[in-house]
């Protein structure tokens, strides 16, 4: 087990509770974040079952000064995190530009880039007070499938990416590795918003694309690039 104190975002369901777990048998103590505080407290009996330290952070990252709240009672318990996974994002529905709800392209921008950009300003100085630390954005690289009707999402998400890469460069020569993976195409609630129907057998499972997440981060040494799985 190695003495390593972690954070991950939408950690009560898809991706991230899958991280979270899988993380968990190699980790001393994990931060799990999400709105849905039940989902969160069954993701916390399955970490401390595995000798993990666990703590429920009932949070919407969207709201005002919460993510900056967190960062310092973070730091003023701790003064350090080493590894933050953000996997916390949203899309609802694949629509034409035209057709997209301007109050949903609001809340996609606020929790898929905006958060992102918060959590990575404030939780700078906690990455930065690790020796090595490890900070992995879940995202999406466009491909052509992408070229149409995924306005209100492929395009935040790129910004998100470049957004990053510039973290990762800024803080070459430092203690933190910046990264982003793409899962692509994954079996949760998220996909299944957009691809209703689509055959399981035929996309990734997300206990299969934590393993490979985890493996990442427990050996890394690269920063500013996107993985794709």
């Amino acid at each position: 087990m190695r003495n390593l104190n972690c954070l991950i975002t939408g950690a009560s369901s898809g991706i991230g509770a899958s991280i979270a777990q899988e993380l968990s048998k190699s980790v001393k103590h994990i931060y799990i974040l999400s709105r849905n505080t039940s989902k969160l407290e069954e993701i916390n009996d399955k970490i401390i079952s595995n000798g993990c330290e666990c703590t429920i952070v009932p949070i919407d990252l969207c709201e005002p000064n919460v993510i900056e709240n967190l960062s310092e009672k973070i730091f003023k318990k701790d003064r350090f995190l080493d590894i933050i996974v953000s996997s916390a994002g949203q899309i609802t529905k694949l629509s034409p530009v035209e057709s997209i709800d301007l109050n949903e392209f609001n809340k996609t921008i606020k929790l898929n880039y905006i958060s992102n950009f918060r959590i990575m300003k404030n939780f700078h100085p906690l990455l930065k007070n690790s020796k090595k630390s490890n900070l992995i954005v879940i995202s999406s690289i466009k491909n052509e499938m992408q070229s149409q009707y995924w306005g209100i999402y492929q395009p935040i998400m790129t910004a998100l990416n470049e957004l990053v890469i510039s973290f990762a460069n800024e803080n070459k020569g430092t203690s933190i590795n910046a990264n982003i993976i793409c899962p692509g195409a994954v079996n949760t609630k998220l996909r299944e918003n957009i691809m209703p129907g689509e055959d399981k057998n035929s996309i990734k499972d997300p206990v299969d694309v934590a393993r490979a997440v985890v493996n990442f981060l427990l050996s890394n040494e690269k920063s500013g690039e996107i993985i794709n799985l």
